[in-house]
């Protein structure tokens, strides 16, 4: 990564660069161990949460503003970038008013505390797995296994977390069979894996507390290969009486997190 700045940062800064290719490029994201954080809220919730921030970037507008003082009590550098070339940084729509460079933060899978846990099979959308990452955390879920898919350091993911990304312990595999190998690892840690489907499981309710069970959530379009359900303790699919044939993997999720957290 190249080198934090303190002070002015130069529109045509490599800085700058780095930062526009860390957005665009998981490549880049996992060679280098870190990602984008975007927005003053997500910022300060990172500072606030003890991730190792290397870099806060914020326009002129802003540099008076609460992320830069926050910044320099941690250590961090703080980069401060006319706004036109800062606006050239951000992902969203509406341009935010701080970025940081985080380092990366998943760990092992047998290192993830014990509890309810949450695997995210080769998801496709870093909306939806956001989302799951934030109700993971809000239902009480001791970590989240991402398997294959999406990043979990994708710049609309981590925003999608609303900062239970920086929070709530993670672990990451990618490459060949990732859903398989993560399936495999957590049970030979003795942890019991519900899939999901989307009929023919047992109600929610019916899913033992103890062990505390491991959430298996598939792929939006096409669920659970046959191979991870074999891998599988059990199924589980939340009850619906619409006339729709299944939920959004988002919100059958969070359901899930909730009956089977709430017991």
């Amino acid at each position: 990564m190249t080198g934090p700045v303190e002070g002015t940062v130069g529109g045509r800064s490599p800085l700058l660069t780095r930062v526009r290719r860390l957005a665009r490029e998981r490549s880049l994201r996992r060679e280098e161990g870190v990602y984008l954080v975007e927005g003053p809220t997500l910022v300060a919730d990172a500072l606030a949460a003890g991730r190792e921030v290397l870099q806060v970037l914020v326009p002129v507008s802003a540099a008076d503003g609460g992320v830069v003082a926050a910044a320099r009590r941690a250590g961090v550098p703080c980069g401060i970038v006319d706004d036109g070339p800062f606006g050239g940084l951000t992902t969203t729509r509406s341009p935010q008013a701080a970025l940081a460079v985080v380092a990366t933060h998943d760990v092992p899978t047998a290192e993830l505390p014990d509890g309810l846990l949450v695997v995210l099979a080769d998801l496709a959308d870093p909306g939806n797995a956001g989302t799951l990452v934030r109700s993971a955390e809000a239902f009480g879920a001791a970590g989240v296994v991402v398997a294959g898919g999406v990043d979990p350091y994708n710049p609309k993911c981590v925003r999608a977390t609303a900062g239970a990304l920086f929070r709530l312990p993670l672990a990451v595999l990618e490459g060949d069979d990732a859903v398989g190998r993560a399936l495999d690892e957590l049970g030979d840690l003795g942890r019991p894996c519900w899939a999901t489907v989307a009929r023919g499981g047992v109600d929610p309710t019916e899913v033992p507390a103890e062990p505390a069970p491991v959430l298996v959530l598939g792929n939006e379009p096409h669920g659970l290969p046959d191979e991870a359900l074999e891998r599988c303790t059990g199924l589980v699919t939340v009850p619906t009486t619409g006339a729709g044939d299944s939920l959004n993997v988002a919100v059958a999720g969070s359901v899930l997190l909730y009956a089977v957290a709430d017991r």
